[in-house]
Protein backbone atom coordinates (compact mmCIF):
# COMPACT_ATOMS: atom_id res chain seq x y z
CA UNK A 1 0.00 0.00 0.00
CA UNK A 2 1.48 3.55 -0.65
CA UNK A 3 0.66 6.28 1.61
CA UNK A 4 -2.79 7.55 0.19
CA UNK A 5 -4.06 4.52 -0.08
CA UNK A 6 -2.69 3.68 4.10
CA UNK A 7 -4.24 6.88 4.81
CA UNK A 8 -7.30 6.29 3.17
CA UNK A 9 -7.82 2.52 4.75
CA UNK A 10 -7.02 3.49 7.88
CA UNK A 11 -9.85 6.74 7.87
CA UNK A 12 -12.39 4.52 6.42
CA UNK A 13 -11.87 1.81 9.10
CA UNK A 14 -12.15 4.29 11.85
CA UNK A 15 -15.39 6.53 10.37
CA UNK A 16 -17.37 3.10 9.90
CA UNK A 17 -16.24 2.77 14.02
CA UNK A 18 -18.15 5.40 14.27
CA UNK A 19 -20.85 5.47 12.67
CA UNK A 20 -21.77 1.47 13.65
CA UNK A 21 -21.13 3.11 17.57
CA UNK A 22 -24.33 5.31 17.08
CA UNK A 23 -26.47 2.13 16.12
CA UNK A 24 -24.41 0.33 18.82
CA UNK A 25 -25.32 2.86 21.60
CA UNK A 26 -29.25 2.57 21.58
CA UNK A 27 -29.21 -1.41 20.70
CA UNK A 28 -31.58 -3.17 22.86
CA UNK A 29 -29.77 -6.01 25.35
CA UNK A 30 -31.58 -8.88 23.67
CA UNK A 31 -30.50 -7.84 20.46
CA UNK A 32 -27.15 -7.82 21.64
CA UNK A 33 -27.28 -10.92 23.50
CA UNK A 34 -28.72 -12.88 20.64
CA UNK A 35 -26.27 -11.86 17.98
CA UNK A 36 -23.12 -13.17 20.62
CA UNK A 37 -25.19 -16.88 20.91
CA UNK A 38 -25.33 -16.55 17.37
CA UNK A 39 -21.21 -15.86 17.26
CA UNK A 40 -20.77 -19.07 19.78
CA UNK A 41 -22.83 -21.49 16.98
CA UNK A 42 -20.78 -20.13 13.93
CA UNK A 43 -17.49 -20.57 15.73
CA UNK A 44 -18.67 -24.58 16.95
CA UNK A 45 -20.19 -24.51 13.00
CA UNK A 46 -17.11 -23.54 11.40
CA UNK A 47 -14.27 -25.08 13.65
CA UNK A 48 -12.95 -26.58 10.28
CA UNK A 49 -12.52 -23.83 8.69
CA UNK A 50 -11.02 -21.94 11.83
CA UNK A 51 -8.27 -24.82 12.61
CA UNK A 52 -7.24 -24.61 8.47
CA UNK A 53 -6.76 -20.86 8.67
CA UNK A 54 -4.60 -21.38 11.91
CA UNK A 55 -2.58 -24.17 10.02
CA UNK A 56 -1.70 -22.13 7.73
CA UNK A 57 -0.29 -19.20 9.95
CA UNK A 58 1.42 -21.96 11.82
CA UNK A 59 3.21 -22.78 8.77
CA UNK A 60 4.46 -19.71 8.01
CA UNK A 61 5.43 -19.10 11.87
CA UNK A 62 7.30 -22.14 12.36
CA UNK A 63 11.19 -21.69 13.18
CA UNK A 64 10.60 -17.73 13.05
CA UNK A 65 8.66 -17.25 16.70
CA UNK A 66 9.54 -18.86 20.11
CA UNK A 67 7.73 -21.77 21.40
CA UNK A 68 5.55 -19.50 23.97
CA UNK A 69 4.49 -17.56 21.18
CA UNK A 70 3.63 -20.50 18.77
CA UNK A 71 1.70 -22.11 22.03
CA UNK A 72 -0.47 -18.88 21.80
CA UNK A 73 -0.87 -18.77 18.07
CA UNK A 74 -2.31 -22.20 18.05
CA UNK A 75 -6.00 -23.13 18.11
CA UNK A 76 -7.56 -26.21 18.72
CA UNK A 77 -10.82 -27.85 19.64
CA UNK A 78 -10.60 -26.69 22.75
CA UNK A 79 -9.44 -23.53 22.42
CA UNK A 80 -12.05 -22.95 19.70
CA UNK A 81 -15.04 -24.42 22.58
CA UNK A 82 -13.62 -21.91 24.98
CA UNK A 83 -14.22 -19.11 22.37
CA UNK A 84 -17.48 -20.63 21.73
CA UNK A 85 -18.60 -20.30 25.53
CA UNK A 86 -17.13 -17.07 26.27
CA UNK A 87 -19.30 -15.43 23.85
CA UNK A 88 -22.09 -17.50 25.47
CA UNK A 89 -21.42 -16.31 28.88
CA UNK A 90 -20.42 -12.76 27.94
CA UNK A 91 -23.88 -12.99 26.65
CA UNK A 92 -25.48 -13.61 30.10
CA UNK A 93 -23.98 -11.12 31.54
CA UNK A 94 -26.20 -8.23 32.74
CA UNK A 95 -26.28 -5.41 30.20
CA UNK A 96 -23.49 -3.54 31.64
CA UNK A 97 -25.51 -0.57 29.50
CA UNK A 98 -28.12 1.88 31.14
CA UNK A 99 -27.10 1.21 34.97
CA UNK A 100 -28.12 4.31 37.10
CA UNK A 101 -24.74 4.94 39.01
CA UNK A 102 -25.88 7.66 41.16
CA UNK A 103 -29.50 9.21 41.44
CA UNK A 104 -30.51 12.26 43.35
CA UNK A 105 -33.24 15.43 43.40
CA UNK A 106 -31.40 18.96 43.58
CA UNK A 107 -32.77 21.50 45.95
CA UNK A 108 -34.64 23.12 42.56
CA UNK A 109 -36.64 20.22 41.76
CA UNK A 110 -34.14 18.50 38.95
CA UNK A 111 -33.40 14.99 39.37
CA UNK A 112 -30.24 13.99 38.13
CA UNK A 113 -28.65 10.61 37.09
CA UNK A 114 -25.20 9.30 36.52
CA UNK A 115 -25.44 6.70 33.68
CA UNK A 116 -23.51 4.41 32.19
CA UNK A 117 -22.97 4.60 28.12
CA UNK A 118 -20.75 3.27 25.72
CA UNK A 119 -17.10 4.34 25.16
CA UNK A 120 -17.97 4.77 21.77
CA UNK A 121 -15.45 3.63 18.97
CA UNK A 122 -12.64 1.20 20.49
CA UNK A 123 -9.22 0.40 18.43
CA UNK A 124 -7.83 -3.02 20.23
CA UNK A 125 -4.07 -3.67 19.63
CA UNK A 126 -3.15 -7.05 20.63
CA UNK A 127 -0.65 -9.61 18.99
CA UNK A 128 -0.69 -12.58 17.72
CA UNK A 129 -2.85 -14.83 20.11
CA UNK A 130 -5.99 -15.30 17.41
CA UNK A 131 -8.13 -15.96 20.44
CA UNK A 132 -8.41 -12.61 21.88
CA UNK A 133 -10.08 -11.39 18.16
CA UNK A 134 -13.10 -12.65 19.54
CA UNK A 135 -12.56 -12.08 23.38
CA UNK A 136 -12.01 -8.75 22.64
CA UNK A 137 -15.42 -8.35 20.22
CA UNK A 138 -17.51 -9.75 22.24
CA UNK A 139 -16.50 -7.72 24.80
CA UNK A 140 -16.54 -4.79 23.11
CA UNK A 141 -19.98 -5.56 21.36
CA UNK A 142 -21.64 -6.37 24.50
CA UNK A 143 -20.81 -2.86 26.23
CA UNK A 144 -22.02 -0.95 23.28
CA UNK A 145 -18.73 -0.22 21.64
CA UNK A 146 -18.01 -0.43 17.94
CA UNK A 147 -14.28 -2.40 17.62
CA UNK A 148 -11.47 -2.10 15.24
CA UNK A 149 -9.03 -4.93 15.89
CA UNK A 150 -5.27 -5.30 15.18
CA UNK A 151 -3.72 -8.92 15.66
CA UNK A 152 -0.76 -9.41 14.88
CA UNK A 153 0.63 -10.13 11.50
CA UNK A 154 1.70 -13.62 12.38
CA UNK A 155 -2.41 -14.59 13.29
CA UNK A 156 -3.86 -12.66 10.06
CA UNK A 157 -4.88 -15.44 8.54
CA UNK A 158 -7.00 -17.05 11.53
CA UNK A 159 -8.03 -13.64 13.07
CA UNK A 160 -9.50 -13.05 9.34
CA UNK A 161 -11.37 -16.00 9.51
CA UNK A 162 -12.70 -15.36 12.98
CA UNK A 163 -13.66 -11.69 12.58
CA UNK A 164 -15.22 -12.59 9.46
CA UNK A 165 -17.80 -14.79 11.43
CA UNK A 166 -18.59 -12.13 13.91
CA UNK A 167 -19.25 -10.11 10.93
CA UNK A 168 -21.32 -12.51 9.56
CA UNK A 169 -23.72 -13.22 12.77
CA UNK A 170 -23.75 -9.25 12.94
CA UNK A 171 -25.30 -9.13 9.23
CA UNK A 172 -27.87 -11.85 10.08
CA UNK A 173 -28.81 -10.20 13.27
CA UNK A 174 -29.56 -6.84 11.01
CA UNK A 175 -26.47 -5.24 12.75
CA UNK A 176 -24.40 -2.99 11.31
CA UNK A 177 -21.10 -5.55 10.96
CA UNK A 178 -18.76 -2.50 11.11
CA UNK A 179 -19.46 -2.84 14.87
CA UNK A 180 -16.63 -5.17 14.78
CA UNK A 181 -13.82 -4.64 11.96
CA UNK A 182 -10.15 -6.01 11.11
CA UNK A 183 -7.16 -4.62 10.25
CA UNK A 184 -6.24 -6.88 7.25
CA UNK A 185 -3.02 -4.90 6.38
CA UNK A 186 0.28 -5.78 8.34
CA UNK A 187 1.55 -2.44 7.50
CA UNK A 188 2.65 -0.94 10.68
CA UNK A 189 2.21 2.81 9.37
CA UNK A 190 -2.05 1.63 9.06
CA UNK A 191 -1.46 1.63 12.62
CA UNK A 192 0.05 4.84 13.06
CA UNK A 193 -2.40 6.42 11.06
CA UNK A 194 -5.40 5.00 12.97
CA UNK A 195 -3.58 6.50 16.27
CA UNK A 196 -4.30 9.62 14.72
CA UNK A 197 -7.59 9.32 14.33
CA UNK A 198 -8.89 11.02 17.34
CA UNK A 199 -11.95 12.65 15.56
CA UNK A 200 -13.38 9.48 14.85
CA UNK A 201 -12.11 6.65 17.89
CA UNK A 202 -12.34 7.24 21.87
CA UNK A 203 -9.79 4.80 23.26
CA UNK A 204 -7.12 2.41 22.55
CA UNK A 205 -6.62 -0.57 24.25
CA UNK A 206 -2.99 -2.39 23.44
CA UNK A 207 -2.44 -5.68 25.02
CA UNK A 208 1.02 -6.81 24.35
CA UNK A 209 4.60 -6.27 25.35
CA UNK A 210 6.04 -3.32 26.84
CA UNK A 211 7.71 -2.16 23.66
CA UNK A 212 4.06 -2.56 22.06
CA UNK A 213 2.33 -0.67 24.25
CA UNK A 214 5.80 2.28 24.59
CA UNK A 215 5.03 2.74 21.11
CA UNK A 216 1.41 3.00 20.92
CA UNK A 217 1.28 5.77 23.55
CA UNK A 218 3.93 7.74 22.29
CA UNK A 219 2.20 7.88 18.91
CA UNK A 220 -1.11 7.82 20.07
CA UNK A 221 -3.61 11.24 19.47
CA UNK A 222 -6.39 8.77 21.31
CA UNK A 223 -6.75 8.07 24.88
CA UNK A 224 -4.58 4.85 26.17
CA UNK A 225 -5.41 2.50 28.55
CA UNK A 226 -2.18 0.37 28.97
CA UNK A 227 -0.07 -1.91 31.27
CA UNK A 228 3.67 -1.82 30.82
CA UNK A 229 4.82 -4.52 32.36
CA UNK A 230 3.87 -7.47 35.37
CA UNK A 231 6.96 -7.22 37.96
CA UNK A 232 4.53 -9.15 40.66
CA UNK A 233 5.81 -9.57 43.90
CA UNK A 234 4.83 -12.11 47.00
CA UNK A 235 5.85 -11.09 50.34
CA UNK A 236 6.39 -14.15 52.63
CA UNK A 237 5.74 -12.72 56.44
CA UNK A 238 7.09 -13.87 59.56
CA UNK A 239 4.00 -14.87 60.72
CA UNK A 240 2.89 -16.93 57.72
CA UNK A 241 1.81 -20.84 57.40
CA UNK A 242 4.97 -22.22 55.43
CA UNK A 243 2.49 -24.76 53.53
CA UNK A 244 0.61 -22.18 52.24
CA UNK A 245 3.70 -20.07 51.44
CA UNK A 246 5.51 -23.10 49.54
CA UNK A 247 2.34 -23.50 47.57
CA UNK A 248 1.27 -19.65 46.81
CA UNK A 249 5.12 -19.17 45.78
CA UNK A 250 5.16 -22.45 42.97
CA UNK A 251 1.98 -21.15 41.68
CA UNK A 252 2.14 -17.48 41.55
CA UNK A 253 5.78 -18.50 39.81
CA UNK A 254 5.72 -21.69 37.88
CA UNK A 255 2.12 -22.76 37.15
CA UNK A 256 2.79 -20.03 33.98
CA UNK A 257 5.29 -18.04 33.38
CA UNK A 258 4.91 -15.98 30.45
CA UNK A 259 1.88 -14.17 31.98
CA UNK A 260 1.90 -10.96 33.05
CA UNK A 261 0.36 -11.76 36.49
CA UNK A 262 3.42 -14.36 37.09
CA UNK A 263 5.44 -13.57 40.44
CA UNK A 264 9.12 -11.64 39.21
CA UNK A 265 10.53 -11.13 42.86
CA UNK A 266 9.91 -12.83 46.13
CA UNK A 267 10.28 -10.31 49.22
CA UNK A 268 11.28 -12.84 52.78
CA UNK A 269 11.03 -11.01 56.06
CA UNK A 270 14.17 -11.14 57.80
CA UNK A 271 12.77 -13.16 60.86
CA UNK A 272 11.65 -15.73 59.11
CA UNK A 273 13.28 -19.17 60.73
CA UNK A 274 16.23 -19.63 58.34
CA UNK A 275 15.70 -23.41 57.86
CA UNK A 276 12.08 -22.30 56.13
CA UNK A 277 13.47 -19.89 53.71
CA UNK A 278 15.95 -22.01 52.28
CA UNK A 279 13.09 -24.56 52.31
CA UNK A 280 10.79 -22.34 50.72
CA UNK A 281 13.72 -21.32 47.78
CA UNK A 282 15.22 -25.21 47.44
CA UNK A 283 10.97 -25.42 46.56
CA UNK A 284 11.18 -23.44 43.94
CA UNK A 285 14.69 -23.87 42.68
CA UNK A 286 13.45 -28.04 42.77
CA UNK A 287 10.75 -26.28 39.65
CA UNK A 288 13.78 -25.02 37.75
CA UNK A 289 13.54 -21.47 39.22
CA UNK A 290 16.69 -19.26 39.11
CA UNK A 291 17.19 -16.64 41.53
CA UNK A 292 18.58 -12.73 41.59
CA UNK A 293 19.23 -11.02 44.10
CA UNK A 294 21.70 -8.59 46.36
CA UNK A 295 25.05 -9.42 48.32
CA UNK A 296 22.50 -10.18 51.61
CA UNK A 297 20.92 -13.00 49.28
CA UNK A 298 23.93 -14.25 47.55
CA UNK A 299 25.65 -14.71 51.27
CA UNK A 300 22.52 -16.59 52.72
CA UNK A 301 21.16 -18.69 50.11
CA UNK A 302 22.19 -21.02 47.62
CA UNK A 303 22.65 -20.63 44.07
CA UNK A 304 21.83 -16.66 43.91
CA UNK A 305 22.94 -14.87 41.10
CA UNK A 306 23.93 -11.66 42.31
CA UNK A 307 22.48 -8.38 40.55
CA UNK A 308 25.25 -5.90 41.24
CA UNK A 309 22.94 -3.24 41.04
CA UNK A 310 19.65 -3.60 42.67
CA UNK A 311 17.83 -1.60 39.34
CA UNK A 312 17.58 -5.59 38.11
CA UNK A 313 14.61 -5.09 40.55
CA UNK A 314 13.01 -3.91 38.13
CA UNK A 315 13.15 -6.67 35.83
CA UNK A 316 10.03 -8.46 34.35
CA UNK A 317 11.30 -12.24 33.26
CA UNK A 318 8.59 -14.13 31.97
CA UNK A 319 10.38 -17.02 32.77
CA UNK A 320 11.81 -19.73 35.49
CA UNK A 321 13.95 -16.77 36.78
CA UNK A 322 12.80 -14.57 40.13
CA UNK A 323 14.53 -11.78 42.06
CA UNK A 324 14.61 -12.08 45.46
CA UNK A 325 14.90 -9.76 48.75
CA UNK A 326 15.46 -9.78 52.74
CA UNK A 327 13.21 -7.14 54.28
CA UNK A 328 12.50 -6.16 57.56
CA UNK A 329 8.71 -6.48 58.27
CA UNK A 330 5.97 -5.48 56.16
CA UNK A 331 6.82 -2.05 56.22
CA UNK A 332 10.19 -2.79 54.32
CA UNK A 333 8.06 -4.81 51.79
CA UNK A 334 5.28 -1.95 50.94
CA UNK A 335 8.10 0.37 50.66
CA UNK A 336 10.37 -2.18 48.35
CA UNK A 337 7.14 -2.67 46.18
CA UNK A 338 6.44 0.86 46.10
CA UNK A 339 10.21 1.67 44.46
CA UNK A 340 9.92 -1.16 42.08
CA UNK A 341 6.71 -2.26 41.68
CA UNK A 342 4.18 -2.23 37.78
CA UNK A 343 1.25 -1.53 40.31
CA UNK A 344 0.13 -4.72 38.88
CA UNK A 345 -0.43 -7.51 41.59
CA UNK A 346 1.28 -7.90 44.69
CA UNK A 347 0.65 -10.77 47.55
CA UNK A 348 1.14 -11.31 51.07
CA UNK A 349 1.19 -14.39 52.97
CA UNK A 350 0.70 -14.01 56.34
CA UNK A 351 -1.38 -14.99 59.77
CA UNK A 352 -0.91 -11.57 61.19
CA UNK A 353 -4.47 -10.16 60.51
CA UNK A 354 -3.00 -6.05 60.86
CA UNK A 355 0.50 -7.22 58.92
CA UNK A 356 -2.21 -8.18 56.28
CA UNK A 357 -4.36 -5.00 56.54
CA UNK A 358 -1.21 -2.86 56.69
CA UNK A 359 -0.18 -4.79 53.29
CA UNK A 360 -4.08 -3.65 51.74
CA UNK A 361 -3.60 -0.13 52.67
CA UNK A 362 -0.21 0.56 51.69
CA UNK A 363 0.36 -1.21 48.73
CA UNK A 364 -0.62 0.75 45.74
CA UNK A 365 -1.63 -1.79 42.57
CA UNK A 366 -4.34 -2.61 40.62
CA UNK A 367 -4.57 -6.26 42.41
CA UNK A 368 -3.29 -6.88 46.20
CA UNK A 369 -3.64 -10.42 47.35
CA UNK A 370 -3.87 -11.60 50.96
CA UNK A 371 -3.31 -15.17 51.60
CA UNK A 372 -3.56 -16.15 47.81
CA UNK A 373 -1.64 -16.63 44.15
CA UNK A 374 -0.51 -13.56 42.08
CA UNK A 375 -2.26 -15.84 39.32
CA UNK A 376 -5.68 -14.82 40.12
CA UNK A 377 -5.35 -11.52 38.44
CA UNK A 378 -7.40 -12.38 35.75
CA UNK A 379 -10.70 -11.24 34.73
CA UNK A 380 -12.12 -14.68 34.29
CA UNK A 381 -11.00 -15.94 37.76
CA UNK A 382 -12.96 -11.76 38.60
CA UNK A 383 -15.92 -12.92 37.13
CA UNK A 384 -15.78 -10.73 34.59
CA UNK A 385 -15.75 -13.32 31.80
CA UNK A 386 -13.25 -12.66 29.21
CA UNK A 387 -10.83 -9.52 29.72
CA UNK A 388 -9.34 -7.24 27.11
CA UNK A 389 -6.57 -6.42 29.55
CA UNK A 390 -5.22 -5.79 32.80
CA UNK A 391 -4.75 -1.98 33.50
CA UNK A 392 -2.00 -0.56 35.76
CA UNK A 393 -3.56 3.01 35.45
CA UNK A 394 -5.80 5.06 37.53
CA UNK A 395 -7.84 6.40 35.10
CA UNK A 396 -10.48 5.25 33.84
CA UNK A 397 -10.02 1.36 34.25
CA UNK A 398 -8.15 -0.22 36.88
CA UNK A 399 -7.06 -4.56 37.25
CA UNK A 400 -8.65 -6.79 34.58
CA UNK A 401 -11.00 -5.00 32.18
CA UNK A 402 -14.34 -6.51 31.77
CA UNK A 403 -17.14 -5.30 30.23
CA UNK A 404 -18.35 -2.41 32.65
CA UNK A 405 -14.61 -0.94 32.52
CA UNK A 406 -15.36 -0.28 28.58
CA UNK A 407 -18.24 1.68 29.50
CA UNK A 408 -18.19 5.78 30.59
CA UNK A 409 -21.26 7.59 32.11
CA UNK A 410 -23.04 10.51 31.43
CA UNK A 411 -25.17 12.70 33.61
CA UNK A 412 -28.94 13.08 32.86
CA UNK A 413 -31.12 16.07 34.74
CA UNK A 414 -35.06 16.02 34.22
CA UNK A 415 -36.62 18.46 34.90
CA UNK A 416 -40.01 20.90 34.75
CA UNK A 417 -39.10 24.06 33.22
CA UNK A 418 -36.28 25.35 35.84
CA UNK A 419 -33.69 27.87 34.88
CA UNK A 420 -30.73 28.67 36.58
CA UNK A 421 -31.14 32.55 38.68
Amino acid sequence: MNIEDIEAYAESLAKNARKASRVLRTLSAERRNAALKLVATKLRQQKAEILAANKIDLEASAGKISDSMMDRLTLNDARIEAMAKGAEEIAAFADPLGRILEARELKNGIKISRVAVPMGSIFFIYESRPNVTIDGACLCFKSGNAVVLRGGKESLKSSQILAGIFRSALTESGIDADAVQLVENPDHALVTKLLQMNDYLDLVIPRGGERLIRAVVEQSKIPVIKHFNGICHVYIDKAADLAKAKDILINAKTQRTGVCNAMECVLFDRHLDKAAVLDLVKALQDKGVEFYGNAECVKELPNVTDIGDESNYHHEYLALKSSVKFVDGVEEACEHIEKYSSRHTEAIVSEDTAAQEYFAANVDSSSVMLNASTRFADGGEYGLGAEVGISTDKIHARGPMGVESLCTYKWILRGNGQVRG
